[in-house]
């Protein structure tokens, strides 16, 4: 090929590049290593109302404000692609477009490398999700008001149950009767239990989840739960140890809340057991200003292919639903978002059929 056609052929590539750039019905953002703006695409006009003119040469932080997470100041997060080369994919809280308004955006950005090895610059893409986060607002306010509705007639049927068990009239019942006074009574209780699960999702799907935060020691919640979770972990062949020091910093956090998170994961960690006798070890360390807080077993473990997911809402093991058939899969997701409410985080290690460690990160009181 002559080197007029090979001009010409670079000049045609370039140009079905920009039209396939302008054609992509999503933004689309390149910044130099820099993080200058030196492209905008078409659609990226259309969602903004900046044009091309307005943003290139200008820094992107300066170009498209970006508040990524609700505690974090405003900045696009791409130093980190600079430097490492990662990928970067964040559901943000919103960007400010040129009316002012605050437009929610998922965004993903990656690397651009040249033939060389070197970095060019970031391909940024995002897209508004307005309409999504309407979605989830309506989803959120319908199972509020259905949980809401349903627990109602649930405590008053709850009620009648233990007056009838209780037998405070003084009703002569047979075992049969008793039996199923308490299956039904067990029964409610799972349906309360739901209830109240969708309203806790609802809450912090919806950033209506409240915290009362006070300074504990989690030695000594660890040992109130353990007291209450005894015969159903003797019921399991399950001894739980509690191998928190006593004299561990005092954590900064809400103690009903956490309560609940704690108590989830032991009791997963003895539901999800295996045959014979087992452990659940319960274990805290100090790592700077935070409290790593662990729950270990050696119960059914979680399979490979369902580690990805096993946070998310209504998820369940295929292993969890054989060993266990009552389950939302929601008790997970609900307690590592309320640690995140806190300022910490939660992950977990696992191995099918040997066992599983839960890690929570909590902050410690501060002097």
């Amino acid at each position: 090929m002559s080197q007029k056609n090979v001009d010409k052929w670079k000049s045609i590539k370039a140009a079905s590049l920009n039209t396939i750039m302008d054609s992509i019905a999503q933004g689309v953002v390149i910044v130099d290593t820099s993080l200058r703006v030196f492209y905008f695409n078409k659609f990226a006009e259309h969602l903004t109302g900046y044009k091309h003119t307005d943003v290139v040469n200008t820094m992107i932080d300066d170009a498209i404000p970006l508040r990524c997470d609700k505690d974090s100041n405003l900045g696009w997060p791409l130093q980190s692609v600079v430097d490492t080369g990662n990928e970067e994919r964040r559901d943000c809280d919103f960007i400010t477009i040129a009316s002012g308004r605050k437009m929610p955006v998922v965004f993903h950005a990656a690397g651009i490398v040249g033939e060389n090895g070197k970095q060019l610059g970031i391909m940024v893409i995002f897209r508004d999700v307005t309409e999504e986060k309407e979605l989830m607002r309506l989803k959120s306010e319908f199972v509020s008001i259905v949980s809401h509705q349903l627990r109602t007639p649930a405590s008053a049927v709850k009620w009648y149950l233990e007056t009838l068990i209780d037998n405070r009239r003084g009703n002569k019942m047979n075992k049969w009767q008793s039996d199923k006074l308490h299956e039904s009574y067990q029964s409610n209780e799972r349906m309360i239990h739901l209830i109240n699960d969708l309203l806790n999702v609802s809450r912090l799907d919806s950033g209506r989840y409240e915290l009362n935060k006070t300074d504990f020691h989690l030695h000594q919640l660890m040992e109130e739960i353990i007291s209450e979770l005894t015969h159903f972990a003797h019921a399991h062949n399950v001894t739980i140890d509690n191998a928190i020091h006593k004299d561990i910093p005092e954590v900064s956090a809400d103690r009903n809340k956490i309560r609940e998170v704690i108590l989830n994961l032991v009791t997963n960690a003895i539901k999800y057991t295996r045959k014979g006798h087992h452990q659940v070890e319960v274990g805290a360390k100090v790592e700077g200003s935070i409290l790593h807080f662990f729950v270990r077993d050696g119960g059914i473990g979680i399979p490979k292919k369902d580690m990805e997911h096993i946070f998310k809402k209504f998820y369940r093991a295929d292993n969890a639903i054989e060993s266990q058939t009552e389950g939302s899969g929601l008790g997970l997701y609900i307690a590592r978002e309320i640690v995140r409410l806190h300022g910490g985080d939660m992950w977990l290690e696992s191995e099918e059929n040997i066992g599983t460690t839960v890690h929570v990160t909590l902050p410690i009181k501060q002097a």
